[in-house]
C-alpha cells in the first residue's frame, strides 16, 4: 500500500513562528504605550495651559506695586508664592511664578555688558526698572516635564522716577572671564524692614540688577553666587579688628549703582599620592592642602581648606581624593617630623576648572634630605649642546650631583654644579645632544641622599 505525505510543522518552524509572534506583540505593546504616553502628555499640557492662564489673569488683576513674589528679585517682597503645587484631574502640577524688573534697551542701559549697547543717541539709564516681566511655568510633579510656559510684560501707570533707594548690579563670571547665565544669586540683608531676602538668577550676560533697595552703609548686603556642579563665591561681612575682607559685603547708596563681580566655575578633583624617597607609598599621612585664593587678610584666611577642616589622610595606597575643588593653585604641608622634598608637578599645583590633576608628594623624615621646589628652565629643546639649569630648594650644598633620568634612556649627568644662597640654589650645566623628547626626572644627590623630581624638565623637539 502506498503512503501519502502528512502535513505539519517542524520544531524549527514552530520556534521561528513563536519569535515572530513575540516581536509583533512587543512592537504593538510599545506602540500602545507610546500612544498612551502621548495622549497623557497632551492632556497634561492642556490642563497646564489652563492653569498658567488662570495664574496670569490673576496677576493682571493685581496693582502694579503688588507684582512681586515672596522670594524673588523685587524688593520689597510681595505675597505671591514663588512655587506652589495643585492637583487637577488626577494630575499633580508644580507652578513657578517669576517676576523681574526689565530695563528697556530703548532708553539706554544701567550697565552694558551687551554687544548692542544703548539705543543711538540715548543717555545712560540710571533707573533700570522700566516695567516688569512675569513668567508662569507649569511642570508635571511626577517627572518635571514642562507642560506650559506663559510670559507677559506689565507696566506701571507712572514713569520711572528717582527715589531714596539704591541699585545693586551683580555680574557672575567664570574662570576665563566669560559670563555665567542662569547662576543662582541670593542677596540678604536682615537690617531693613522687611528683610531683604532675594533669590534670583543671572541673565545671558551673567548679570542681575536689583533696584529700589534700602540704603545701607554698614556692609550688611551679603551676596552669594552658585550653580549646581560649580564652585561658590560670596561677599562677607567686615571682620572684627584689623582684619580685612577680600570680597567685602557691598554698601547700597541712595540714587547710586553699586557693582559687584563674583566668579564661579565648574568644580574639579585633585588627587594626591604620597611616597617616600625610595618610592614606597606612605599610608595614614596627614596632608594639608591650601589654596592661593584668600577670603581675609591680616591675618590671612584662605578659601581652602574650608572652616572646620584642616587636613586629609592618605589611605592604604597612599592616596587622597579631594573632590568638589575650585579652580586655583594649591600648596601642601605635612606634620612636624616630616619634610616634603618634592612635589610633582611643582607646587603650587594648578587645578583648572572642570578637570582633574594628580600630584605626587615625596616625603622624608630627615631634615638633612635635599629638597627641590622648582627648576629653571622647565622646558628645553633637544640637541641643545649646553645650557644652565637652576634648582631651588633646601640642602642643595656643594658636592650635590644632578642627573636627568627617563625610562629606557641613558642618564644625562650635569656638570659644573655650584651651590649658593645658603644651599638653597644649585646651578649646573647640561647638554641635551641626542636626548629623547618628553618628560625627564631630575635626581639631585648629596651625601648619598637622593631627591627625585618626577617630570622635572620637559625636552621638546
Amino acid at each position: 500500500m502506498k503512503r501519502t505525505a502528512e502535513g505539519g510543522f517542524t520544531l524549527v518552524e514552530l520556534v521561528f513562528g513563536a519569535v515572530i509572534m513575540a516581536l509583533m506583540v512587543g512592537s504593538i505593546g510599545t506602540l500602545f504605550i507610546d500612544n498612551l504616553h502621548t495622549v497623557t502628555l497632551a492632556k497634561a499640557r492642556s490642563i497646564g495651559l489652563g492653569i498658567a492662564n488662570e495664574k496670569m489673569e490673576a496677576l493682571r488683576d493685581l496693582p502694579y506695586d503688588s507684582l512681586a513674589t515672596q522670594g524673588g528679585a523685587i524688593y520689597p517682597p510681595g505675597v505671591l508664592p514663588d512655587t506652589e503645587t495643585v492637583t487637577r484631574d488626577n494630575y499633580k502640577f508644580n507652578i513657578r511664578t517669576e517676576i523681574n524688573y526689565v530695563d528697556d534697551a530703548y532708553d539706554g542701559y544701567i550697565t552694558c555688558p551687551c554687544a548692542s549697547g544703548p539705543a543711538a543717541g540715548k543717555p545712560k539709564d540710571l533707573y533700570p526698572y522700566d516695567y516688569k516681566k512675569a513668567q508662569i511655568t507649569v511642570t508635571l510633579a511626577s517627572s518635571g516635564t514642562v507642560v506650559s510656559t506663559l510670559t507677559t510684560d506689565m507696566a506701571g501707570k507712572a514713569a520711572e522716577t528717582s527715589s531714596s533707594t539704591g541699585i545693586l548690579s551683580i555680574t557672575v563670571l567664570d574662570s576665563t572671564g566669560n559670563p555665567v547665565p542662569n547662576a543662582n544669586v541670593t542677596i540678604v540683608n536682615t537690617v531693613p524692614n522687611p528683610d531683604v531676602n532675594i533669590a534670583t538668577t543671572t541673565d545671558n550676560n551673567g548679570l542681575v540688577i536689583i533696584p529700589k533697595l534700602p540704603p545701607d552703609a554698614n556692609n550688611k548686603y551679603q551676596i552669594t553666587a552658585s550653580l549646581p556642579g560649580y564652585s561658590t563665591d560670596r561677599t562677607i561681612p567686615d571682620p572684627a579688628g584689623s582684619t580685612t575682607a577680600v570680597q567685602l559685603n557691598p554698601n547700597v547708596i541712595a540714587q547710586q549703582i553699586t557693582s559687584v563681580t563674583l566668579k564661579i566655575d565648574r568644580i574639579s578633583t585633585l588627587y594626591i599620592h604620597a611616597i617616600d624617597t625610595a618610592g614606597s607609598i606612605i599610608p595614614n599621612l596627614n596632608i594639608t592642602t591650601t589654596s592661593t585664593k584668600k577670603v581675609e587678610l591680616t591675618p590671612t584666611k584662605y578659601k581652602y581648606p574650608t572652616p572646620n577642616t584642616t587636613y586629609a589622610t592618605t589611605d592604604a595606597s597612599g592616596n587622597i581624593t579631594l573632590s568638589g575643588m575650585e579652580w586655583d593653585t594649591y600648596s601642601f604641608a605635612v606634620p612636624s617630623g616630616y619634610y616634603i622634598v618634592a612635589v610633582s608637578p611643582y607646587a603650587p599645583v594648578a587645578l583648572a576648572a572642570n578637570s582633574s590633576t594628580t600630584t605626587t608628594v615625596t616625603v622624608s623624615t630627615s631634615s638633612a634630605w635635599p629638597r627641590v621646589t622648582t627648576s629653571t628652565p622647565l622646558t628645553q629643546q633637544t640637541g641643545t649642546s649646553s645650557f644652565s639649569i637652576k634648582l631651588t630648594g633646601v640642602n642643595l650644598s656643594s658636592g650635590t650631583s644632578v642627573k636627568l633620568k627617563q625610562s629606557g634612556q641613558s642618564d644625562i649627568t650635569a656638570t659644573g654644579c655650584v651651590s649658593s644662597s645658603n644651599s638653597t640654589i644649585l646651578t649646573c650645566n647640561l647638554s641635551l645632544t641626542g636626548a629623547a623628547t618628553g618628560a625627564w626626572d631630575i635626581a639631585a644627590t648629596v651625601s648619598g641622599n637622593t631627591v627625585t623630581q618626577l617630570g622635572g624638565i620637559n625636552v621638546t623637539p
